[in-house]
């Protein structure tokens, strides 16, 4: 009998193990680990957080609620992929669209392309133009890289504009001056998983510097869905390389410069066709990032940060011809097209690209012993060009502004003030203004109550407003002047054929109103957190589509406007208990519930008012629960399990999911030798049943994964 038989007839068993075991142990053990900690030891420090309004603040003063992942949780995790993390979060959701795209949402408005959540590396925002979204197999950023991050669960557009409508991310990578020296690390394991990163840690003359180069490969889902009955192949296998610089240079005392370049090249499958095959996609993202620091003499501190992403795909679409999309051809007597021919009309790929700069000055200023103050102004130009996205060649461009201000007042040592506004200004949209009033009420040095109401919008992106997925008629071949075959008929040029998405002329701004009852407490020392957050939260006018005619066609078409409403209330709690660093459980549960209006145009009454359609449970993830148990044995070696609990789900744009229950398991040791360290892994990723996420082909079965780091001073 094969390991992997054995490994998969008790993967139950050993799940039990794995996550009663370092529960129990712990317990047992918890007294003798807090009596070998010492006096320093047990100062622990609350958890500074600065992404919720740019300045420093701890967890306790913090206007918003915000899960933290340090280092110590990413070491000790079972997660192979950056979006994996999200996982611990609650409220969060990530799901795999195919093998090589992924998607992570929150209060499950998740589609292909999941927007309203604002992510950011080292405060440079990777939320690309094109597809209004995030692509996370561009960031580049492995994940020994990552020092922590920080998630803020609820808006956080007062701070970080439109983006940020429901939550907001900030991934924090090390700074050149940790863990300097060589370090590689590879991956490989089920689906064809093989990942590999080479790092190192130095100086250039007086620049301290982190260089990362990366590769990651998968083979994606495995086959076994069927399409008209019959089986077919997926092909949605990814791989993408890497490369990244971080340096720091500190020309004085109070100066301070930090300066990234990075590229990416990836390709993946991206869409199952009708013969099963993937389309290919290939991207190439590239970024440039500065970040100039300045610390006065009365304590102020001045930043001027300003950074470039580009992004350029290129899709491997097979040459199609007429009668290949209509399903016909010309000897049909139901031939549509009269004499135009059944000729090629597309050139082979779909090609597309994004460019966005960003300028943003900030100054966070203290005028009293009791006021703090940050102010920020910032201008952003985005361009993008797509023909299959717009029905043209010509790029579009967009330029907006943003200036924000947030306060922090300290009444008393047990009553704090956090106040913020934005304004945004974009050329496809009037001046509009988001806010957040929050009064956090400390009972003691350790114990926090929070109110906070929110008033935050979201302009219409660049896609949304301006998608015309059309296809046409149009002859790859060139024809000579005058010339009389009929493809080269100028009025047959411009006949479309299909449709897809189609903006509407005038998209709104989404509107959210949200109202917040926050705890958060420490107790054992500060071994043991504890954050809770009831919330109540209205969005208005969201961006979505609806079927309905097009003047130039006669079928249905999907139309993007402001067509649906939500009333979204729950309840999040998460505890963190860390006695010792030998230590860790995690834990977390999330209820929400949507009450959601669609307005939408019945096929039987074209041109006719929109009908609303209610589905109060359709979008609602009801029910998560998230438990991480990690502990380190006397012979150095770390037993880490993962559960995973989600009720079902109808994805915003997906399919319809069934609940699940996913358990991970990891065990990891390490070894000094010298002055090195060499550490292996193995991890066990979904023990229990497969089950699907965002379609039902994608059938997350077991994968095992073994690991393998060694670091060099």
């Amino acid at each position: 009998m094969s390991f992997t038989t054995l490994a998969r007839k008790y993967r139950l068993t050993f799940a039990a193990l794995f996550i009663v075991a370092p529960i129990v142990t712990a317990s047992a053990m918890a007294s003798s680990d807090i009596d070998m900690l010492t006096e320093d030891d047990l100062l622990v420090e609350i958890p500074i957080v600065s992404s919720v309004t740019h300045m420093e603040q701890t967890l306790l003063q913090a206007p918003a609620s915000v899960t933290i992942i340090d280092r110590q949780t990413i070491q000790a995790s079972t997660a192979v992929d950056i979006t994996d993390l999200f996982r611990l979060v609650p409220g969060f959701q990530t799901y795999y669209v195919n093998g090589g795209r992924k998607g992570v949402t929150y209060h499950a408005l998740g589609d292909e392309y999941p927007r309203r959540l604002e992510v950011k590396v080292d405060g440079r925002s990777v939320y690309e133009s094109l597809f209004s979204a995030v692509t996370w197999s561009t960031i580049g950023v492995d994940l020994d890289d990552i020092e922590y991050i920080e998630v803020v669960r609820g808006a956080n557009a007062a701070a970080d504009g439109s983006n940020a409508f429901l939550a907001s991310i900030n991934i924090v990578t090390k700074s050149p001056l940790v863990d300097t020296g060589l370090s590689l690390r590879t991956q490989m394991g089920s689906a064809q998983t093989r990942n590999a990163a080479l790092s190192y840690s130095g100086k250039i003359g007086a620049v301290d510097h982190r260089t990362t180069l990366s590769f990651r490969s998968n083979d994606g889902f495995d086959d076994g869905i069927r399409f008209n009955g019959e089986p077919i192949t997926i092909d949605d296998d990814s791989e993408a390389a890497s490369f990244t610089f971080k340096g720091l240079w500190t020309p004085s005392a109070s100066d301070n410069i930090e300066f990234q370049v990075g590229a990416t090249e990836s390709e993946q499958g991206i869409e199952l066709i009708l013969d099963g095959e993937f389309d290919k996609r290939s991207m190439s993202y590239q970024y440039q990032y500065l970040n100039w620091s300045h610390l006065s003499e009365q304590g102020n501190k001045t930043q001027l940060v300003v950074y470039h992403n580009d992004l350029n795909l290129d899709d491997d679409v097979e040459p199609q011809k007429i009668s290949e999309i209509l399903g016909v051809d010309d000897s049909s007597p139901f031939w549509p097209l009269g004499p135009v021919p059944d000729t090629t009309i597309f050139d082979g790929s779909n090609r597309g690209d994004s460019e966005r700069w960003d300028m943003e000055l900030r100054t966070t200023v203290k005028p009293a012993d009791n006021l703090r103050a940050v102010t920020g102004a910032a201008v952003r130009y985005d361009r993008v060009s797509s023909q299959s996205l717009f029905d043209t060649l010509n790029p579009l461009s967009e330029t907006s502004y943003r200036a924000y201000t947030n306060l922090e007042w300290t009444q008393s040592e047990q009553l704090i003030v956090n106040a913020g506004a934005i304004l945004e200004d974009r050329d496809s949209a009037n001046v509009y203004g988001s806010y957040r009033l929050a009064t956090n009420y400390l009972f003691s040095e350790d114990h926090m109550f929070r109110v906070a109401l929110n008033r935050s919008f979201r302009a219409p992106t660049l896609l949304e407003n301006n998608q015309m997925g059309l296809v046409r008629y149009v002859n790859p071949q060139e024809c000579s002047s005058g010339s009389s075959a009929p493809e080269c008929n100028p009025a047959f040029r411009d006949i479309i054929l299909d449709a897809g998405g189609i903006s509407d002329t005038d998209i709104k701004n989404e509107e959210l109103k949200s109202y917040e009852l926050g705890y958060a407490g420490y107790f054992m020392d500060r071994a043991l957190s504890l954050d809770m957050r009831l919330y109540f939260e209205q969005i208005l006018d969201i961006i979505g589509e609806r079927r309905d005619g097009y003047p130039d066609l006669d079928n249905f078409v999907n139309i993007r406007d402001n067509n649906t409403t939500m009333d979204v209330r729950g309840i999040e709690i998460q505890t963190v208990y860390k006695p010792s660093d030998r230590f860790l459980l995690r834990a977390y549960y999330s209820y929400s519930d949507i009450d959601g209006i669609t307005c939408y145009t019945s096929p039987e009454s074209p041109g006719e008012p929109c009908r609303e359609y209610r589905d109060p449970d359709k979008y609602s993830l009801k029910d998560t629960f998230g438990l991480m148990a990690s502990y380190k044995l006397a012979g150095g070696v770390r037993l880490s399990s993962t559960v995973n609990y989600s009720s079902k789900l109808q994805h915003y744009r997906g399919q319809h999911m069934d609940k699940f229950t996913r358990v991970d398991l990891k065990a990891a040791k390490s070894w000094d030798i010298n002055r090195s360290t060499v550490d292996l892994s193995f991890t066990v990723q979904n023990a229990g049943d497969s089950y699907a996420e965002f379609y039902q082909h994608n059938l997350f079965e077991t994968r095992y994964i073994l690991g393998f780091r060694v670091t060099l001073p």
